[in-house]
């Protein structure tokens, strides 16, 4: 399983590079971004004393929040990936594969109830298996892969990795809390470099999966 194998400082590395040459599009994309996550919630205070409109309003929020967190995260798909490719990111990347938009929504519900399941069977096998599957987006944006497909790939990917990807995930996670210490202004600096980070660890294990002429290479860090 050696040839799997990546390197966490080096995909952050190249995160925190490819932000420095991006760093204009990048905070301007995180900063739509979080607009569009808060829309859904902003209403709430209008509807504080009718406890009808606040639970239909809630349900009516929470698949508005599923749809743009669909969004979202397609948008950031395309652009870690097109940096990862040492291509230059623009403003279409944010909307380009919106017709996968139905498959990748059917992937999302999938990978959270299986994680779901897996919260609930003592948490351990949760963190498992979103570990395992959480490719599923990049392989059907970049791999034209259906929902149940991706998923599948996924966890074929990160098989003999886990303990790296948690790992991965713990440094993730610290680089975005410093980021939230940084009065949260931060985060528009380490949002956008874990999203690239994430989409050159995706590239690093998906060439150990496929041959040479079909994988796309990842370029290495300047």
């Amino acid at each position: 399983m050696d040839q799997k194998r990546f390197d966490i400082g080096q995909a952050i590395s190249y995160g925190w590079d490819s932000f420095k040459d991006n760093a204009g599009f990048l905070i301007l994309t995180a900063l739509v971004a979080m607009l569009l996550q808060g829309l859904p919630n902003s209403p709430y205070s209008a509807f504080a004393d009718n406890s009808g409109l606040v639970i239909g309003f809630g349900i009516l929020a929470f698949i508005l929040q599923l749809a743009i967190g669909v969004f979202v995260s397609m948008a950031w798909i395309r652009v870690g990936l097109k940096l990862v490719s040492r291509e230059k990111p623009d403003f279409p990347d944010w909307y380009m594969s919106f017709d996968k938009f139905w498959n990748f929504l059917a992937g999302q519900i999938l990978f959270g109830l299986i994680v779901l399941g897996g919260l609930i069977l003592l948490i351990v096998p949760g963190v498992i298996w979103a570990i395992k599957y959480q490719f599923f987006g990049f392989l059907i944006l970049d791999r034209d892969m259906d929902a149940m497909e991706a998923i599948k790939q996924s966890g074929v990917m990160t098989k003999g990795v886990k303990g790296e990807l948690f790992l991965y995930w713990l440094a993730v996670i610290g680089v975005n809390i410093l980021g939230l210490l940084a009065c949260c202004v931060g985060t528009l600096v380490t949002v956008p470099v874990t999203y690239v980070a994430h989409a050159y660890v995706y590239r690093s294990l998906l060439a150990t999966e496929a041959p040479a002429s079909q994988a796309p290479p990842v370029a290495p860090v300047a």
